[in-house]
């Protein structure tokens, strides 16, 4: 872990609230791995004080990639930075994602949760048959498409809540004949809370391994402040930060 002023390389809009962040890092980018996130310092004042943290979408070194949506206080700010400008990034933090070879694995990416996922392909695709199921509320929330079809994935699955792009439904929808029909061994996701429950109750059961790396507002970004903490099911409880993102989802406590 480190904190470097990194240079930014580009921010794009893409649509909507949606934005692509690139940054040159000379030491993060060497160290991250799929899983890890960061903590980027927005503002050059006091306001808003707590960097916030976000999934690293891919690395190339020098070269860190994110991809974040516009909806406070410190990613309007970090919206409205331009090429040439400087934040401050804290990482890698967090564990990554857990090794795997010969494995047929399903990716499911809800929303903002796509970038991990991302990350992860690469890796995952070497040794691996990846399959992807990506969901969000509209076709104006579902990015990144043009890239995803250059990743070596076996197949990707689109939905939207609204069915304005790809298949009508949730990203539960059809994925118990999607486990079975691929042979699927391991399901690899990253969302929001109640994307992760509708998972828990769907296939925590149908004898698959099961991870997800978990999104959470958090004060330091290396377990010191405890804002982060979720429930587990041994009745303690982890840090999103430190203990995680990427925990067994059958670990968790979920609420419904």
């Amino acid at each position: 872990m480190k904190e470097e002023k990194c240079l930014i390389i580009e921010n794009k809009h893409i649509t909507k609230n949606y934005y692509l962040m690139q940054l040159e890092s000379a030491d993060i980018a060497q160290q991250a791995k799929p899983g890890n996130f960061v903590m980027i310092a927005a503002s050059k004042t006091f306001e808003p004080l707590l960097k916030r943290p976000f999934g690293i979408l891919d690395v190339t070194p020098p070269a860190l990639r994110f991809y974040y949506e516009n909806v406070g206080k410190g990613t309007k700010i970090m919206a409205d930075l331009k090429a040439g400008d400087t934040v401050n990034v804290v990482g890698p933090l967090g564990n990554s994602f857990p090794a795997m070879e010969n494995k047929n694995i399903l990716m499911v990416g809800g929303g903002r949760g796509i970038a991990p996922l991302y990350f992860a392909v690469g890796h995952y695709a070497r040794n691996n048959n990846v399959h992807l199921i990506y969901g969000a509320k509209s076709k104006d929330d579902l990015n990144l498409l043009e890239e995803i079809d250059q990743l070596p994935l076996k197949n990707v699955f689109l939905y939207t809540d609204d069915g304005s792009a790809g298949k009508k439904g949730f990203v539960t929808s059809d994925i118990l004949n999607i486990i079975k029909d691929h042979q699927i061994q391991v399901s690899v996701s990253c969302g929001p809370d109640a994307m992760f429950e509708s998972l828990h109750h769907t296939i925590g059961n149908v004898g698959i391994e099961n991870y997800v790396s978990m999104e959470a507002m958090m004060g330091c970004g290396f377990g010191i402040c405890y804002s982060c903490a979720v429930k587990t099911v041994n009745g303690g409880y982890n840090k999103v930060c430190s203990d995680g993102p990427v925990f067994r989802m059958e670990d968790i406590a979920w609420e419904k």
